[in-house]
């Protein structure tokens, strides 16, 4: 298995705060951020070469962008036609952790997601649920 090369890039200070709690929950260190558009000279698409040129031959890349639809977001899936690496969006820090922690295989992470593991959960109506089954036993 080739190494990983982990970006998070998002718009402004996610990208820092993921990896911040990232090293303290997961200890992970070799995971890149990159915060976008929080100065006025931002380029995407400077940012995007910079992520590319970095990635080593044999290096697998996987980045993690906030927002299906955002600006970050679409500048790497127009990179998607001339470079080589993984796109994931709607990042969260659930989802950041089982992939630090788990190290999946592209298809385990596509298994994962095909069933919803990481979505967001409303958490009033399923306590609510888990109280109804308990006051059912």
């Amino acid at each position: 298995m080739s190494k990983r090369k982990i970006v998070i890039a998002t718009h402004g200070t996610l990208a820092e705060g993921f990896k911040s709690a990232l090293q303290i929950i997961a200890g992970a260190e070799n995971v890149e951020a990159f915060n976008c558009y929080t100065s006025p000279d931002f380029n995407l698409q400077e940012t995007i070469q910079k992520v590319m040129d970095s990635k080593g031959s044999e290096e697998e890349l996987f980045v993690f962008t906030d927002l299906f639809g955002g600006s970050v977001n679409n500048g790497f899936v127009a990179a998607l036609k001339t470079y080589d690496f993984h796109l994931i969006t709607n990042t969260s820090l659930g989802l950041l952790i089982d992939f630090i922690l788990m190290d999946p295989d592209v298809e385990t992470l596509k298994k994962k997601f095909d069933e919803k593991e990481f979505n967001a959960v409303y958490c009033n109506d399923f306590i609510n649920n888990m109280t109804d089954i308990e006051d059912d036993l």
